[in-house]
């Protein structure tokens, strides 16, 4: 693979590098998104093996730590797809570790993420309020209506602008704000797009996930195993293609040196003639 994994790139080849890449490292790719396969598997034997409410109570408990170890998993792909692209062989224990040592950031700045989305919920009567008094005041520079007068919009706007804090703590070690103002600042200008190709990866993992949901007529041991397995198996796809996107980001957001340079260089051209 000969392209340059961390430049610019349209939906397509993000959607098949994504592919290849995880075709090439399979195996350290999986055995990390594996991690999350005992809980899941605990808490689908739980949830079909038992209707009782007991059952049911302890399996939704079971889900915050499920959630953590699933963050860990997505930092350690992260990690591991950072490597591939920089033409390191990925390795599971190596991912594994970087995770772990950055988790306090990863937690801390998703939770951070999540309270202020979870607030923007409520935030339009006070937004429509504010902008009558301040007149000046924007969202990243636009004044779009809909934000103030639509309930619920603000908060998905700021969800898909902090989409990749994930990718900006452990690429860029940045933490809380500094990971929020990062990923915020290479999706600015590009919403729209960042939304199509989100949506396309979210639309190609549905389709192994939701054919793994026919597993529920089996036993519970066997559908479990089944849908937690394929979990594992789907995941890395999209961590990688949104890895992906987030270098695509960035370089859109890179100066062309080239066309820079051009003038200077032209300078330097003897000129024909007296």
């Amino acid at each position: 693979m000969n392209a340059d994994l961390r430049g610019r790139h349209d939906l397509g080849e993000i959607v098949g590098y994504a592919y290849r890449l995880y075709a090439r490292n399979f195996t350290p790719l999986f055995l990390i998104a594996a991690v999350t396969i005992p809980l899941q598997l605990l808490i689908g034997v739980i949830q079909q093996g038992s209707s009782g409410d007991e059952a049911q109570v302890a399996a939704s408990l079971l889900n915050i730590p499920a959630a953590i170890v699933g963050l860990i998993a997505s930092a350690a792909l992260i990690f591991a797809v950072h490597d591939a692209t920089g033409g390191t062989a990925p390795d599971f224990s190596r991912s594994l570790d970087a995770a772990f040592e950055r988790f306090g950031a990863v937690f801390k700045t998703s939770l951070l993420a999540g309270i202020l989305a979870i607030l923007a919920l409520g935030a339009a009567p006070a937004l429509a309020i504010y902008w009558l008094v301040k007149r000046d005041a924007a969202v990243d520079g636009q004044r779009n209506w809909w934000f103030a007068l639509v309930p619920g919009v603000l908060a998905v706007y700021l969800i898909v602008r902090w989409a990749f804090i994930q990718q900006s703590v452990m690429i860029e070690a940045r933490r809380n704000w500094a990971a929020l103002d990062e990923s915020a600042a290479i999706v600015r200008g590009s919403w729209w797009r960042t939304v199509g190709v989100l949506l396309v990866v979210a639309l190609i993992q549905l389709g192994p996930l939701m054919m793994s949901s026919a597993a529920t007529l089996l036993p519970p041991l066997a559908s479990a195993a089944i849908t937690s397995i394929v979990f594992a198996l789907v995941i890395p796809f999209p961590v990688t293609a949104q890895t992906l996107l987030y270098y695509d980001l960035k370089a859109r957001k890179q100066p062309d040196v080239s066309a820079d340079r051009l003038p200077a260089a032209e300078q330097d051209v003897p000129r024909q003639g007296p």
